[in-house]
């Protein structure tokens, strides 16, 4: 039995899914220690093929708290991500 264990990403990469595919049994490591400004809540995205990021908003984020502690502020509007990744994705495959 193969086993992968990996902390949660907001828009995981490739390689990701592809280590979850080859496994019996993945584990979301989550109760782990948040890191501010790392991947678990922010991901790159090419705006105008310039990097840039897009970074969901927490509610107390801190490096004190675990990360399956954090709550996402669902005051915020989402909608500026939404409209970034679909004005330069949109004409992408598979989209």
């Amino acid at each position: 039995m193969t086993v992968a264990i990996m902390q949660p990403y907001y828009m995981p990469y490739i390689g990701y899914f592809q280590m979850i595919n080859a496994v019996d049994s993945f584990v979301f490591y989550d109760d782990v220690n948040f890191i501010n400004r790392g991947w678990v809540n922010r991901n790159r995205i090419l705006v105008n093929n310039e990097p840039s990021y897009i970074t969901i908003p927490l509610l107390k984020a801190s490096q004190n708290k675990l990360i399956n502690e954090i709550e996402i502020n669902y005051d915020k509007n989402f909608d500026k991500i939404t409209k970034t990744i679909q004005l330069n994705y949109k004409k992408s495959p598979f989209f």
